[in-house]
């Protein structure tokens, strides 16, 4: 009898090549988060048309807007661990269904009550489902490649967010703002049932969990067929093999403390200056003159941009580390300025505003994806939770402060330099999380999740020592 195979599966993983299975599995992460992207915007982009509808006061709205992020923050940290027990698949299948009908029931909301409750109750599906379709991605990139490639899914995000504007400056018009909602929530539904037939689970989690070579063999057959799997090989993972659904205190040991929160911190202001100027941009441009459908497509730019940032700062992450954040949150700063500064002409805005989306939310996307590599495999997706969701006190109050200074007749000059004002602080804490990383107190991670001392030969070569 011949002796039984035994496949490192991060070995396999890091050695592939243009694989399809790969690629399809990219994709359908990116499909999920095009979806989750849409129902997180959704209410920004019918706001105008739900405050001349129901005749109130468009201040009215922050609380919804804060709810709905609330709700996303309660998901990705108090659930995020969620995925680390039972599976990535599951949480992103269960979530998409889930929040699918809470956006669904949003469109017959009666009241502002109703739809800030059903909101909150969607976001928290959105905010376990994310964090997991990260890990997901991430653990089918070689190293090498893993910032980028969460960009890309990022990319799906923001593109999402994006499409969500120009559909809704389309059926807003013609079908009212229940229309947006439906749309998002049925696509919600369908995609929730084709990923549970054919998006796999991460070969890596079950062989932390173990005894699930059966299942394994099966990816990794499609994975890399080069490898002659049979019915006799064995599957192992150099990670800490430790019990699954691990509580948060484990993102602040082995040297982890100082990094986690900075990046806390960072996600924090990069945050609140994001959501403040992405859910109130389409408002306030309407406000001012700006016809209602340009207004919500001026939105839709600012995240059309966010998607080419990504891909711009998660390449050059890969090449220079955090530095490539930094940079992009210090140019934010001057083009989310000039969005209320100066008089121009329309198709200037819209360039304004494009270039302010590529930077700030190209930034925001590099923190995910920063998030989405330092920690191993068995707390990855509660790390990435737990930095997307705390991040999400930043987008809780970055909408409700904007709609205090609405409510005060703030400039518009002045609106803007208050809404630049975060990322700048965002940029200054980036630049101490990459002194904390790099120095000798600190500590790296590498693939496997063993903590190794700051400096020296020993240091990975990912994100966080550049």
């Amino acid at each position: 009898m011949s002796e039984a195979k035994t496949i490192d599966i991060g070995a396999a993983i890091e050695s592939q090549s243009g694989s399809r299975f790969a690629t399809l599995i990219l994709a359908l992460c990116c499909a999920a988060m095009v979806i989750e992207g849409y129902d997180v915007q959704v209410l920004a982009y019918a706001a105008p048309a739900i405050v001349r509808d129901w005749h109130i006061d468009k201040a009215y709205l922050g609380p919804v807007f804060g709810a709905a992020l609330f709700g996303y923050l309660l998901g990705a940290t108090l659930l995020s661990g969620i995925s680390d027990k039972f599976g990535r698949k599951k949480v992103i299948v269960a979530g998409n269904i889930f929040f699918g009908l809470l956006t669904i029931a949003s469109a017959f909301a009666p009241n502002l009550t109703a739809l800030m409750v059903l909101r909150f109750v969607a976001g928290l599906g959105l905010g376990c489902s994310i964090p997991s379709a990260m890990a997901l991605g991430v653990e089918y990139a070689p190293e090498r490649h893993r910032a980028f490639r969460v960009s890309l899914l990022f990319v799906g995000y923001t593109l999402g967010a994006a499409l969500g504007g120009m559909i809704a400056a389309a059926l807003i018009v013609q079908f009212g703002w229940q229309s947006v909602f439906l749309l998002g929530g049925f696509t919600s539904l369908t995609l929730g049932i084709v990923l549970s037939f054919i998006m796999p689970e991460s070969a890596r989690f079950l062989a932390l969990v173990g005894g699930k070579d059966r299942q394994i063999a099966a990816i990794l057959r499609k994975l890399r067929p080069d490898l002659g799997i049979d019915a006799s090989s064995r599957f192992t993972v150099a990670e800490h093999k430790v019990e699954p659904g691990l509580p948060v205190r484990h993102l602040f040991t082995e040297g982890r403390a100082l990094v986690t929160s900075l990046l806390w911190i960072a996600f924090i202001t990069s945050l609140t200056g994001h959501h403040f100027l992405t859910s109130w941009l389409p408002t306030v441009l309407d406000s001012n003159g700006v016809p209602l459908a340009h207004a919500v497509v001026a939105g839709s730019l600012i995240q059309g941009g966010g998607a080419l940032g990504s891909l711009i700062v998660g390449r050059l992450m890969d090449r220079f580390g955090m530095m490539a954040i930094v940079a992009a949150f210090i140019l934010s700063v001057p083009f989310v300025v000039m969005i209320g500064a100066f008089a121009m002409p329309e198709y200037m805005l819209m360039l304004v505003v494009f270039t302010a989306g590529l930077c700030l939310l190209g930034g925001q996307i590099g923190l995910n994806a920063l998030a989405g590599t330092i920690y191993p495999t068995f707390v990855r997706s509660t790390g990435a939770g737990w930095a997307l969701g705390i991040g999400r006190i930043g987008s809780i109050i970055g909408p409700v402060i904007g709609g205090v200074l609405i409510g005060m007749k703030l400039s518009m000059p002045a609106l803007f330099i208050c809404a630049a004002i975060p990322a700048a602080c965002c940029a200054i804490t980036v630049f101490f999380l990459r002194a904390a990383a790099r120095s000798s107190a600190s500590v790296m991670y590498d693939e496997e999740g063993i903590a190794r001392a700051g400096g020296g030969e020993g240091v990975r070569r990912g994100v966080l020592v550049r």
